[in-house]
């Protein structure tokens, strides 16, 4: 490159280097990935009404990298793993997020329907069938967009756009069939008792 005086001045690049640079700036941003978990934990447990059900919203989340592992590179064969599929966690704690959300709101809207009162398994099936069916659509179109990253010739997006159109489909999985026990077992064995034990006491006591 050509400078002002005549002369030429040296540009030095290495993709060793470049590579490293990316690679820090990967795992820094990662690293937000902390205070992001944190955050939606604290907003299921406002939003579920429940410390337990938020610990399962979560744990959900993390178990669907484990199965997203196995699928990837057991059954389909893509070994290549970067700094960049790391990132795919704040795309799941958001889907993930939104489809708990939309089941809880649904199992709750059952509560206010009088052919269902005092029917678990009626109110079940209703909030079942309402969020499984929205839950679908937005997992299906996000993994889906995801996916077309597939026929990048770049390696790391090739394989980073496989991983998160299998980690998305996995979670929704996982909560359609995991949270909605896990909501009928709460609310059977400890909502609302540990209040009611306790205005007891008050009573007896008064």
């Amino acid at each position: 490159m050509a400078n002002d005086e005549g002369g030429l001045d040296a540009t030095i690049f290495s993709e060793k280097v470049m590579s490293l640079e990316f690679d820090i700036l990967v795992k820094k941003d990662t690293s937000f990935a902390v205070f992001s978990v944190t955050f939606v934990f604290v907003y299921f447990i406002i939003h579920l009404r429940s410390l337990l059900l938020a610990g399962v919203g979560i744990m959900l989340i993390m178990f669907s990298f484990s199965v997203t592992a196995i699928l990837c590179e057991g059954i389909f064969r893509v070994t290549y793993y970067s700094n960049l599929h790391s990132l795919v966690i704040f795309i799941v704690l958001g889907i993930a997020a939104d489809d708990i959300f939309v089941f809880i709101d649904a199992w709750r809207q059952s509560a206010f329907i009088s052919e269902f009162k005092g029917n678990t398994n009626m109110r079940m099936s209703y909030a079942w069938k309402r969020a499984v069916r929205a839950m679908a659509v937005t997992s299906s179109t996000t993994s889906v967009a995801f996916l077309a990253n597939s026929f990048s010739p770049i390696m790391p997006i090739k394989a980073f756009g496989i991983y998160a159109a299998i980690i998305i489909p996995a979670n929704y999985l996982l909560v359609v069939f995991i949270f909605p026990p896990a909501v009928i077992w709460y609310e059977s064995k400890f909502e609302g008792k540990i209040c009611c034990k306790n205005k007891a006491q008050q009573k007896l006591s008064g």
